[in-house]
Order: C-alpha cells, then structure tokens, then sequence
C-alpha cells in the first residue's frame, strides 16, 4: 500500500506503525474524495460549512498520524498547523478561530488516552508542549490576518454602496434633468437617453440619431440648432470625451428658453438703463407735449396743424406710458402675498373701468364667489386684474368684458376673432402688442407678476372669446 513504499519507509519505521494507520489512510482519503465532490456540486454557502467541519477531522488525522507513524522526531505534528491556518481563513470570529488550536492541543494529551500507541515512542510533554504553542501561535497570527481581512472587506463593501448610491443619484439626477442627454458610443449606437431628451425629440424611444444630430456628432462644431419633427428648435452641444473612452454625451436644450434667458438679460440692461437715463428723456417730452397742447387751443392755428400737433401730444403720451412700463419692469418690488377678498378686488376694478374707461356697468359682468380669496400682493394684482380688464375693453368687439371664477381659475373674457399662431406664440413677449397704440410691455409685466405670486397667466381663444386665465392657488375662508 500506499504508506509502505519504498520511498516513505526511508523517513519512517513501517514495522512500528500502528495497526490501525492503513485503515485510517483509506477511510481518509475516500472522506477526502467526497468531500471534494459534494463541495463541488453544493452551493457555496454549503460547501463552506462543510470545508469548517471537515477542518477537525482534519486535525484529527493528522496527529493521529503523528503518534502512529512516530512522526514528532520528522516533524509531522506540524502539519496540523495548515489546518488551523485554514481555520483562520474560513471562520471571521476570533473564538472560532481559536477552537482549531484549542482542539490539536486537546488531541495532542487525551488521543493516547484512548488510543494504545504503546509500540509507538512515547511523545515527551515538554514536545507537546512546544507544537500546541505552536498551533496557538499560527492561530494568532490568523486572527491578525482575518481582522485585518474583514475590515478590508467592510471597507469595500462600505465603499461599494457609497459608489453603487452614487450611480443610483447620478442616475436619478440625469433622469430629473429638464435638458436631454443622450449617451451614446463611438459607433453612435446610443446606449442610454433620459425622459427629457426623448420629450425633446418627441419619440418614445431612440436606438438610432436621426440623420442631422448624426452629421452633427461627426462635425467638429461645439453646438447647433436642430429643428426637430415635433416643432422644436433645440440647441445641441457635444460633451468633450478623451479619445480612450469608446463613449461620448450630448446635451439637449430647448432654444427657447436660452432666448428667454438672453431676453431677461436684455430687459434688465434696458431697465438699468432707462432708470439711469428717464429724468433726461421725460423732461424733454413733458416740453414738446405742453408745446403741443398749447398749439392745439391756439385760435390762429389752422386745422392741418392742429390735426399735427395732436399727433405730437398722442405719441409723447406713447412714449412717456413705455417709459413708465421700463421702469416698472426694473424696480419691481418683491411679493409680499396677502390673502385677498376676490369678489371686492374685482369690484373695485369694475368702478375704476367705469370712471377712467368711460365703460357702461351692464358691459362688465363678474361672477364670483364673494367668499373666495387668493393670496396675492395686492399692488400686483390690481394691477394684472386692470391691465387684463381694460386691455379687454379696449380692444374687445363689443366693449364688454366677463370675469369668472371657478375653483382656482380667473378668466377674463371679451369677444374678438381669435389670433394667427405668430401673435399667440408672441403675445406675452416683451415689445410685442396687437395695437398701434400699443407699448407691448402690460402683458409680459402681468404675466411676470403672476409668477412671482405663485400664479401662471395664459392665453386661450375658446369658443369666439378671448380668454386670459389666471390660475392661482385658491383658499377658503372659513
């Protein structure tokens, strides 16, 4: 057999072996070979549960061995020191691990207790004593390494969910953006666009850049404005990707709102502007409008010539009514929302039309709740609710104007033909008036107005009727 060949008889005596060690050998090994087959086959929580209770039958063995073969004078008892190193490895806790050790001593006293190695040299307790503090040492050791081990391994998985958490915000963040972004690969095959770069383009999903955005991404300009099938005019921009990474992004803006911002920019230069430069302008048209009235009682004056200096007197007043408006815009005070009665507000609109407007009571209706209020400055929304109302009677049809309240809603409507797309695109943008006399600033102030109050001002053509809307957040007084 296996332990009688030549080549182990020349390192230990066969003839002083203990009888049973050829029969342990054979029971071992088999134990050995299926073992190694059912960890294979078992899960790897099973088969590492197994490899820890297989561990002292290792330990057993071997000093088994060690005391059969008369194995302590080659140093055979050390072996079980790979046991207790593999002990370290499998079991974290310190208590656990130190069982290994614990265990070689206890087999290294009481295993000749209850086997006879009476033909077998007899193990001095002092030798005993030096492989148990052996067997201790290398137990240390491993709790060392296993301490050191798991707190690494913590450290990683700590790591590993702040890095995991990053990614999950990062890619909540790239969802919750209002600018698409599309990331894609060097082969332009796109691997990842948000919701807002699918609304932009108007498709539920994209594999595939259309052929334009395509002819973009291959060019070598910074940006571009793509004019997608939905309508939209969108600003394309190329992030700037090393050449080792095989991906790139590309961000989608809509142009409008840089057109809006590039216009709140204009409007705050034009108003420090104006504010600096007001005082200049309105004394000289304060001169030539009183020129101009004085003209106009002179008897000698001939009808021609009063005809132009009434002309003269209409447009300073045009151009003193867009100043005030400038400077309106520019020293906008902050909203101090109030809670307001809407029913009383929108009466005393109603009289100031009646008297300023020269309008008959019968032409404006209100409908409203007496008990509804709105929480709002209240110079703001005097002045929306009579820019709304007199623009409405003063370009309306048939001079007559309906205020209604409905839940959270203020309507204003007046009959008229409903506007061409252009002038509705248009019509709360600064400048931009339906009138000839018009300065075209009282709708975008209002609307202006009605955001910083909490409020939103749109513009609806319903059923033959101008509507201006205003919704705001309604409460009840109780």
């Amino acid at each position: 057999m296996l332990i009688n060949n030549d080549l182990i008889s020349k390192f230990f005596d066969s003839t002083n072996y203990h009888y049973m060690v050829e029969n342990v050998v054979i029971i071992y090994a088999a134990i050995s070979v299926l073992i190694m087959i059912i960890t294979y086959v078992s899960k790897q929580n099973n088969a590492i549960l197994l490899s820890k209770v297989i561990l002292f039958l290792d330990l057993f063995v071997l000093i088994y061995l060690a005391f059969a073969i008369n194995g302590f004078q080659q140093g055979l008892a050390i072996l079980p020191v790979l046991a207790i190193g593999s002990a370290a490895i499998l079991y974290r806790k310190a208590i656990y691990i130190l069982l290994a050790p614990l265990t070689a001593a206890i087999l290294l006293w009481y295993l000749p207790e209850i086997v006879n190695f009476s033909r077998q040299e007899e193990v001095s307790d002092s030798n005993k004593l030096l492989h148990a503090l052996g067997y201790f040492v290398i137990a240390l050791v491993g709790i060392r390494q296993s301490i050191s081990y798991t707190s690494t391994l913590q450290m990683y998985k700590s790591q590993r969910q702040t890095i995991s958490g990053l990614e999950d915000m990062n890619q909540i963040i790239i969802e919750k953006l209002t600018n698409g972004v599309i990331i894609y690969q060097q082969d332009h095959v796109i691997l990842h666009a948000n919701e807002s770069a699918k609304k932009l383009l108007g498709v539920e999903d994209i594999i595939f850049f259309p052929e334009d955005i395509l002819k973009y991404i291959e060019s070598n300009k910074d940006g571009m404005v793509y004019h997608a099938p939905n309508g939209m005019d969108l600003y394309l921009r190329k992030a700037s990707v090393s050449e080792e990474k095989n991906f790139g992004v590309l961000f989608i803006e809509d142009s409008s709102f840089l057109k809006k911002a590039a216009q709140q920019l204009n409007l705050a230069s034009l108003g420090k502007l104006s504010s600096s430069i007001a005082h200049e302008i309105r004394n000289p048209l304060a001169a030539i409008s009183t020129a101009a009235e004085l003209l106009t009682e002179s008897p000698d004056l001939q009808d021609q010539d009063k005809q132009i200096s009434e002309i003269i007197v209409n447009q300073t007043r045009r151009a003193n009514h867009i100043i005030e408006d400038i400077l309106q815009m520019s020293r906008r005070k902050t909203a101090k929302p109030q809670e307001l009665l809407l029913f009383n507000q929108l009466s005393e609109v109603k009289q100031q039309l009646i008297q300023e407007v020269n309008v008959e009571a019968k032409n404006i209706q209100i409908v409203a709740p007496k008990e509804a209020t709105i929480q709002f400055d209240p110079d703001h929304f005097k002045q929306v609710i009579w820019n709304l109302a007199s623009n409405a009677i003063k370009h309306g049809e048939n001079k007559e104007l309906q205020i209604i309240v409905r839940g959270q809603v203020i309507d204003f409507k007046n009959k008229g033909t409903a506007f061409d797309g252009k002038k509705t695109k248009n019509l709360f943008e600064p400048f931009f008036t339906t009138h000839n006399r018009g300065t075209g600033l009282g709708l975008h102030i209002c609307r202006q107005l009605c955001h910083d109050n909490h409020a939103e001002l749109n513009y609806y053509h319903i059923n033959g009727f101008h509507v201006f809307r205003l919704e705001y957040n309604l409460m009840k007084v109780v």
